[in-house]
């Protein structure tokens, strides 16, 4: 990993050193090649010259002495604390990096912005709490600092090219998004909340009612987190939901335990589809023949690979967003406001299994 020689211009914390938060890149197929995108808080910040890491935080000894072994060569004289206030007091800090467990993000939040930071790139969820979640938004916004919030597909070139694709027509009206995301990690607010954000990231609109089943044996759930920060799968249910949005678009999400591991992505709209699984994006047209009446049958379908083009992908283009929101106001690609929206979802698949699986209202947000 290289040493930063250039003068950064932001300094930046790490609030949880798990490997998502201080992993180092993967190699690549060949040293000629550098590294694996990075994936994880890290490695993304030590790939902009701009961001100098200045401190990191954990509650376990091994993790905070493991993050000065990898870390403290690119960044030298890098510090590390046990508790988060104390960072926050002893170290000014442009951009803080949240990756505490699902449920410790607002305390982390509210004690950065006291602090005086002007960017936070939170993990996902932004919260396991919509209350809490509107408190944390409405605190951003009050002090004009851009929030980031952690769900990476939005910056991952192909799902960003199928948007644009949609954007442009290529499948006509998008008309229902719909998402296999299951296997034995399939949970609420670890892997489904990924799957319920590309849903919005889709529909791009407000959600206005769900519909949900839980899996077998977590019926009685409830509506209350009673997971362990995504450690112990058992503490989370698996769900199929439907929802619906303002615009029209209808979104499912299709996720028990007992299904494959895999996350399968349809883009259907009016006059074609967009699809993702082992083997990639396509695009697929099947038109229907103008010559002959509807129940005489379809055209030959075809069939496009889903091709983006980038040099910037996932965290480090997240981070470097978050960068530019800093310096123009312009909002980010996973804003607080946009994350709120898959809360609300969460708290509404949850209400709808404890009602006796009906379709319930997702709360709007507060009115400003």
């Amino acid at each position: 990993m290289p040493h930063h020689t250039d003068q950064p211009r932001y300094r930046a914390a790490i609030i949880g050193l798990s490997w998502i938060g201080a992993d180092p890149p993967q190699p690549a197929s060949d040293p000629l090649l550098g590294t694996a995108s990075p994936g994880t808080h890290a490695s993304a910040m030590a790939t902009i010259p701009e961001i100098e890491v200045v401190a990191g935080c954990d509650i376990f000894p091994a993790a905070r002495e493991q993050f000065i072994q990898r870390w403290g060569p690119v960044w030298p004289g890098v510090r590390v604390y046990e508790d988060f206030a104390e960072l926050l007091k002893k170290e000014p800090v442009d951009i803080v990096s949240i990756v505490t467990p699902d449920h410790l993000h607002a305390s982390v939040l509210f004690a950065a912005l006291e602090a005086g930071a002007k960017g936070i790139f939170c993990d996902k969820p932004l919260s396991i709490d919509l209350d809490e979640a509107d408190r944390m938004v409405a605190a951003a916004k009050a002090l004009g600092v851009p929030l980031s919030i952690n769900y990476g597909r939005r910056w991952y070139p192909e799902y960003v090219e199928a948007r644009r694709l949609i954007h442009d027509g290529a499948i006509g009206n998008l008309v229902q998004v719909l998402i296999e995301s299951g296997g034995p990690r399939a949970m609420l607010w670890r892997i489904h909340t990924h799957a319920i954000d590309l849903i919005n990231f889709f529909a791009e609109s407000e959600p206005t009612w769900a519909w949900s089943d839980l899996e077998p044996g977590m019926e009685d759930y409830g509506t209350a987190y009673r997971g362990d920060g995504g450690r112990d799968a058992s503490k989370e249910p698996g769900v199929n939901a439907y929802i619906a949005f303002e615009n029209g678009v209808r979104g499912y999400l299709s996720g028990w335990k007992r299904t494959p591991q895999d996350m399968v992505v349809h883009l259907i709209g009016s006059e074609a589809r967009i699809e993702l699984d082992v083997e990639g994006w396509r695009l697929i047209r099947s038109p229907v023949n103008s010559d002959r009446a509807p129940t005489a049958g379809l055209g030959n379908p075809s069939t496009v690979p889903v091709v983006p083009h980038y040099n910037v992908s996932g965290m480090s283009a997240a981070i470097r967003e978050l960068i530019h929101a800093m310096e123009t106001g312009q909002p980010t690609s996973s804003t607080g406001e946009m994350a709120r929206r898959t809360v609300a979802i969460t708290e509404a698949i949850l209400k709808s299994a404890a009602q006796g699986n009906v379709r319930v209202p997702v709360r709007r947000p507060p009115a400003v």
